[in-house]
């Protein structure tokens, strides 16, 4: 009996991990400033209407922090986890100082775009942004 009570709370700690790890990811809207911290903000949207295909997610970055900031992407459709999955993908910029990154929508539906922000290999920021193509 004992050993089940152990089981029992070790599946449910691991839930309330898995819920709470999801949990900080703000959702956030396109063209709007987003504040990362007291001295960096971003923008993002898309060049064109997300549809079924690559499509180029643009982040324009606005740091006064004086350190590099680096900005990293995964993607999934949250009602099929796993079988679109990105894998952590790296923006890279363009000419103009933008982050820049093709997202692949494989198929029409639900889609979730986790974006999270780095400075000295340590995450300051994360948002979510969900999309229905």
């Amino acid at each position: 009996m004992e050993e089940n009570m152990r089981k029992i709370l070790l599946i449910l700690s691991v839930a309330i991990f898995a819920f709470m790890a999801n949990a900080h990811a703000e959702t956030l809207k396109a063209d709007t400033k987003i504040a990362i911290n007291d001295e960096a903000s971003f923008i993002y949207n898309f060049v064109e209407h997300p549809k079924v295909g690559d499509v180029i997610l643009k982040i324009q970055l606005n740091n006064h922090t004086g350190g590099d900031i680096k900005v990293y992407t995964e993607y999934d459709m949250p009602s099929m986890r796993g079988h679109h999955a990105s894998g952590k993908n790296e923006f890279k910029r363009n000419r103009s100082g933008d982050y820049v990154l093709p997202i692949h929508f494989a198929m029409p539906g639900d889609w979730e775009i986790k974006l999270y922000f780095e400075q000295n290999e340590k995450e300051i920021y994360s948002g979510v942004i969900n999309l229905d193509i």
